[in-house]
């Protein structure tokens, strides 16, 4: 996946809304990433969810960008 640096201090546009608004990471153990990003400031979209048999939450990227951390049973 191609990456890039934030270009400066000028608050970027919010993925939300267009075709592809988000990107969905793999985590372990949702609480425990919801209770270290709050404890840091992360700006969060949306609250912890229901997401088919497994839970999810949204948070805002250092570019504004949308990433959805969803609690996958089995990964570390």
């Amino acid at each position: 996946m191609p990456g890039y640096m934030r270009p400066g201090d000028h608050p970027l546009v919010s993925t939300r809304g267009h075709l592809a608004d988000h990107i969905a990471l793999s985590v372990g153990d949702l609480d425990a990433w919801v209770a270290k990003l709050r404890g840091e400031g992360v700006k969060f979209l949306e609250q912890p969810y229901k997401l088919g048999d497994t839970r999810a939450v949204m948070i805002e990227g250092p570019s504004r960008e949308a990433l959805e951390l969803v609690e996958a049973h089995g990964v570390k």
